[in-house]
């Protein structure tokens, strides 16, 4: 009589059990809050170490207004980094540039979608003009520069793409002796950057 009455008993417990375990038991796939990444939450505010960019560009100088092309690099995954960029206006021209410089920048909009940003720097610059013959002259000068930048992370959910525009202001402050004069000078430009 015992045997009979024990077997529907262990039937219950482990049914009971059973139902305990699918009601309140995670699935598999489920990841609880706490072990989310939250850069994963949020595509925009993912930051890459290196990024990329390229855009046209103006010059602005007492000669006039003059495009061209502008490239850069930046390098920084935070609220700071560097950056190496190119800018050629008009390369062979009467009013040519070529500009290589190097900034230190500071993004005050790390971890969020609109980013301004501020630099400075020094580089060498290439600056052709006309001479009384008719031929161009060229002089080479160093210049210090201030860089006043907005982007705007671009709605790509896992990448660091940007599209952005900068002012930069260059001064010349080293020539050789013989060289001409040269006036200070505003670079503006609009760009598109993408990180790896």
């Amino acid at each position: 009589m015992r045997k009979t009455w024990l077997a529907p008993l262990i039937f219950l417990a482990w049914s009971a059990s059973a139902a305990a375990q699918s009601r309140y038991a995670r699935p598999p796939d489920d990841v609880p809050p706490d072990d989310l990444d939250p850069a994963s939450c949020d595509p925009y505010a993912q930051g890459s170490s290196v990024r990329l960019s390229v855009g046209p560009v103006m010059r602005l100088a007492a000669q006039g207004v003059d495009g061209g092309l502008g490239t850069g690099v930046d390098i920084g995954s935070r609220g700071a980094g560097a950056r190496l960029s190119g800018a050629w206006v008009g390369v062979g021209g009467d009013r040519g540039l070529s500009q290589y410089d190097a900034q230190l920048w500071l993004d005050f909009g790390h971890g969020r979608r609109v980013h301004p940003i501020v630099a400075a720097g020094a580089g060498i610059a290439r600056v052709d003009r006309a001479a009384e013959d008719g031929s161009i002259a060229a002089s080479t000068v160093g210049i210090g520069l201030l860089r006043a930048a907005l982007e705007y992370v671009l709605p790509i959910a896992g990448a660091d793409a940007r599209a952005g525009v900068d002012v930069e202001g260059a001064l010349p402050a080293i020539r050789s002796a013989g060289s001409p004069a040269v006036g200070a000078w505003l670079v503006g430009g609009a760009h598109v950057a993408v990180g790896f």
